[in-house]
């Protein structure tokens, strides 16, 4: 018996409906970068759209599982977002962290890291996007992203005790940071020192500059700095960090 080959039109028909399975991911990925909604929901979501559309795509043409949709959402087509969780009451707070097994690898081996809150790239429904990084000899690199939406120190607990957890489940190590420098955020300080007891806790340079410029502005005292040659301070005192914060305080 001899088997039929493949017309010009069935092999176009398969291009066609590929095509449309491409372009059903691509959305996917652009929601999953601009949405809060959960993969999985995109995903359904995606599939449904993409079956209504285009009743006649070839049956042949298998849809990629959400397994191997998920995974593609990272460079190495491995899974990113590792923690979507909601708590609070009625649930109403959500946090999603994302992280590799490398990142979360690298990070164990570091007794020094460093955490930073960012506000201007927040997703909607998000108060910020939390940052903790890996600092080993002279380089600095982030390993964990974290949305949040809140800035308490129940919120700040809640994820390094995932960053924990995640470490020993994925890849069988153990979070030992001796060390944390961030910002003056109280919560973030506190959580870390409760999570962590024999850490210790520094707070960055650049942040207390940015805390001090805006004492200085709340004090009225900026007029010394921005027009320097209408005041008796002088260029010593005005570089002075220590002056100005010891006299913005009081």
């Amino acid at each position: 018996m001899n088997a039929r080959a493949p017309s010009a039109h069935s092999c176009e028909k398969q291009y066609a409906s590929k095509q449309i399975i491409d372009e059903a991911i691509q959305r996917m990925k652009k929601r999953a970068r601009e949405e809060t909604t959960t993969i999985p929901k995109i995903y359904t979501e995606e599939l449904i759209r993409t079956r209504l559309e285009n009743p006649s795509m070839v049956t042949g043409i298998s849809y990629p599982d959400l397994r191997s949709v998920d995974s593609s959402l990272g460079l190495r087509a491995e899974p990113f977002l590792l923690i979507d969780e909601f708590y609070g009451n009625n649930n109403q707070e959500r946090m999603l962290i994302f992280a590799t097994d490398w990142s979360l690898s690298f990070l164990s081996a570091c007794s020094r890291w460093h955490s930073d809150g960012t506000f201007n790239v927040t997703p909607l429904r998000f108060e910020q996007v939390y940052v903790v990084c890996g600092f080993s000899e002279d380089f600095m690199i982030p390993c964990v992203y974290a949305l949040t939406t809140r800035k308490d120190q129940i919120t700040y607990s809640k994820l390094f005790h995932h960053i924990i957890t995640l470490g020993e489940n994925r890849q069988g190590v153990r979070m030992r940071p001796t060390n944390l420098t961030c910002d003056f955020e109280q919560s973030a300080i506190n959580a870390f020192k409760l999570v962590f007891p024999g850490a210790h806790v520094k707070t960055c340079f650049f942040h207390f500059c940015q805390s001090l410029w805006r004492k200085i502005v709340d004090c009225s005292l900026s007029k010394y700095f921005i027009h320097p040659d209408d005041n008796d301070i002088t260029d010593q005192e005005r570089k002075n960090a220590s002056y100005w914060f010891n006299g913005a305080i009081g």
